[in-house]
């Protein structure tokens, strides 16, 4: 009980912070103050000690233990093995009770399947960005392959909860780039995302906005063409 009470780690705080509250009661001369903080105090190391006499009786008591867990996220079963103590400290594992297998049951994902609402309002493919004022620059639809950067700018509404999105890049009818990206609410939100081509990148492009199921909200189609056939 002593030893429980000595590692308690409240034990030296409260004793320093009492021995603070009578020094300064006896320098300001309010000695009644300090038969109150004694009271209290002795109060406090009898509650304490009695607390982890109990805690200890019943940790010598419970004779059983009982483990259940799971050591990887994909793990198909539980177990659940309860050992008893023998004199040789070896488990006694018994009859087919000693293990019990549970099903595993994977939590359930949301499915959100209300009709969306979100809607793209404009959707260009232009060479750069103003970012000051967010609006695109040079908007065309046939690039050189020798640009730096060619930008999908896109306005969508997105009048009810916030939703998210992706910009899907292809070319030449496969997959180039995908880039995620979560909407706010907003009658007008304005994102963009941009690809870097090579040089000989060259042929049909499209980029499309796609929502969080996969479905094709707008598409634009562009064209790279070969700066050394441009004639420039």
């Amino acid at each position: 009980m002593i030893q429980g009470l000595l590692s308690d780690p409240s034990f030296i705080p409260v004793t320093i912070v009492v021995a603070l509250f009578v020094l300064f009661s006896y320098w300001q001369k309010l000695n009644k103050y300090i038969i109150h903080l004694s009271i209290v105090y002795v109060a406090f190391l009898v509650f304490t000690a009695l607390s982890y006499r109990g805690y200890d009786q019943a940790e010598v008591e419970d004779a059983n233990l009982a483990i259940e867990d799971s050591s990887s996220e994909h793990v198909d079963t539980i177990l659940s093995a309860q050992t008893n103590s023998s004199k040789d400290d070896k488990p006694d594992f018994e009859s087919s009770s000693t293990f019990a297998i549970k099903e595993y049951i994977p939590k359930e994902e949301k499915v959100d399947n209300l009709p969306k609402t979100i809607s793209v309002k404009r959707l260009i493919v232009c060479e750069n960005i103003n970012f000051k004022l967010r609006k695109p620059i040079r908007i065309r639809d046939v690039f050189l392959d020798s640009t730096s950067r060619i930008y999908c700018f896109a306005g969508i509404k997105n009048p009810d909860k916030s939703e998210n999105i992706s910009h899907y890049w292809e070319y030449n009818g496969k997959p180039y780039a995908k880039v995620h990206m979560n909407i706010s609410v907003s009658e007008y939100f304005r994102c963009w995302s941009y690809v870097t081509p090579k040089e000989g990148d060259t042929g049909q492009w499209s980029i499309s906005v796609m929502d969080d199921q996969n479905n094709v909200l707008e598409k634009q189609k562009f064209t790279i063409e070969s700066y050394a056939d441009s004639g420039n």
